[in-house]
Protein backbone atom coordinates (compact mmCIF):
# COMPACT_ATOMS: atom_id res chain seq x y z
CA UNK A 1 0.00 0.00 0.00
CA UNK A 2 0.84 3.34 -0.53
CA UNK A 3 0.46 6.75 0.29
CA UNK A 4 -2.63 7.29 -2.23
CA UNK A 5 -3.98 4.06 -1.57
CA UNK A 6 -3.87 4.76 2.24
CA UNK A 7 -5.73 7.86 1.49
CA UNK A 8 -8.33 6.77 -0.32
CA UNK A 9 -9.00 3.37 2.20
CA UNK A 10 -8.85 6.05 5.15
CA UNK A 11 -11.49 8.62 3.27
CA UNK A 12 -13.68 5.28 2.29
CA UNK A 13 -13.83 4.15 6.27
CA UNK A 14 -14.53 7.76 7.42
CA UNK A 15 -16.33 9.63 4.50
CA UNK A 16 -13.78 12.60 4.62
CA UNK A 17 -12.17 14.45 1.79
CA UNK A 18 -9.35 13.10 0.34
CA UNK A 19 -7.44 16.76 0.52
CA UNK A 20 -7.91 16.44 4.56
CA UNK A 21 -7.25 12.99 4.77
CA UNK A 22 -3.70 13.83 2.80
CA UNK A 23 -3.26 16.81 4.99
CA UNK A 24 -3.36 14.49 8.43
CA UNK A 25 -1.69 11.87 6.90
CA UNK A 26 1.76 14.46 5.98
CA UNK A 27 0.93 15.86 8.68
CA UNK A 28 1.78 12.91 10.76
CA UNK A 29 5.22 12.03 8.82
CA UNK A 30 6.35 15.30 9.11
CA UNK A 31 5.49 15.12 13.33
CA UNK A 32 7.46 11.47 13.86
CA UNK A 33 10.56 12.60 11.22
CA UNK A 34 10.97 15.71 13.06
CA UNK A 35 10.49 14.02 16.63
CA UNK A 36 13.25 11.23 15.36
CA UNK A 37 15.47 14.23 14.30
CA UNK A 38 15.54 15.91 17.76
CA UNK A 39 16.19 12.41 19.04
CA UNK A 40 12.90 11.96 20.73
CA UNK A 41 11.53 8.11 20.61
CA UNK A 42 7.99 7.77 18.83
CA UNK A 43 5.75 5.52 20.26
CA UNK A 44 2.41 4.24 19.34
CA UNK A 45 0.75 1.71 21.94
CA UNK A 46 -0.06 -1.32 19.75
CA UNK A 47 1.63 -0.60 16.71
CA UNK A 48 5.13 0.34 17.44
CA UNK A 49 7.96 2.33 18.38
CA UNK A 50 10.33 4.33 16.29
CA UNK A 51 13.96 5.22 17.28
CA UNK A 52 16.53 7.04 15.93
CA UNK A 53 20.31 4.89 16.47
CA UNK A 54 23.49 6.05 15.11
CA UNK A 55 24.93 3.41 13.11
CA UNK A 56 28.96 3.33 13.03
CA UNK A 57 31.12 3.43 9.96
CA UNK A 58 31.90 0.13 8.85
CA UNK A 59 33.93 -1.08 5.68
CA UNK A 60 32.22 -2.19 2.60
CA UNK A 61 33.01 -2.69 -1.55
CA UNK A 62 31.55 -0.40 -4.26
CA UNK A 63 29.55 -3.27 -6.25
CA UNK A 64 31.01 -1.82 -9.72
CA UNK A 65 34.43 -2.02 -9.06
CA UNK A 66 34.72 -4.47 -6.24
CA UNK A 67 37.14 -1.74 -4.50
CA UNK A 68 37.04 -1.59 -0.88
CA UNK A 69 35.65 1.41 1.08
CA UNK A 70 34.49 3.24 4.25
CA UNK A 71 30.94 3.51 5.12
CA UNK A 72 30.43 6.90 7.08
CA UNK A 73 28.12 6.71 10.20
CA UNK A 74 24.71 8.70 10.25
CA UNK A 75 22.23 7.83 11.77
CA UNK A 76 18.87 6.04 10.50
CA UNK A 77 15.06 5.27 12.84
CA UNK A 78 14.72 2.07 13.72
CA UNK A 79 11.25 0.65 14.02
CA UNK A 80 9.76 -1.62 16.51
CA UNK A 81 6.27 -3.94 16.04
CA UNK A 82 4.33 -3.24 18.92
CA UNK A 83 2.69 -6.24 20.59
CA UNK A 84 -1.53 -5.29 18.50
CA UNK A 85 1.04 -5.28 15.34
CA UNK A 86 2.50 -8.42 16.05
CA UNK A 87 -1.06 -10.04 17.19
CA UNK A 88 -2.67 -8.92 13.98
CA UNK A 89 -0.32 -10.31 11.48
CA UNK A 90 0.33 -13.35 13.15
Amino acid sequence: MNKQELCDHVAKETNLPKTQIMSVIDSTFESIGSSLKKGQEVRLVGFGTWKRIKRKARPGRNPQTGKAITIKARNVAKFSMGQGLFDLIN
